[in-house]
């Protein structure tokens, strides 16, 4: 646990914050280009931010975002309602 830690301690917030909103916008031109797969590419890549802002300590600041994100997935993906 304490290598954990550590590992957190070495992410520079203002560099994760940059990252992800990088990954969130990703996430939004993949919902955009269609093809097949786009929600689950789309989820992956929202996914990743809210991982990395976990990480780094900031996802008070991005959780809201993405998970608004993550809720329009579920609604308007395959299955959706």
């Amino acid at each position: 646990m304490q290598h954990y830690a550590h590992a957190m301690a070495d992410i520079d917030p203002d560099r994760a914050a940059e990252r992800v909103q990088k990954l969130i916008i990703v996430g939004d031109n993949r919902l955009k280009q269609g093809g097949d797969d786009k929600y689950a590419k789309a989820r992956g890549t929202f996914e990743q931010a809210l991982r990395l802002a976990e990480e780094a300590g900031i996802d008070e600041r991005f959780r809201p975002f993405i998970e608004r994100r993550l809720e329009s997935i579920d609604e308007l993906g395959p299955g959706g309602a």
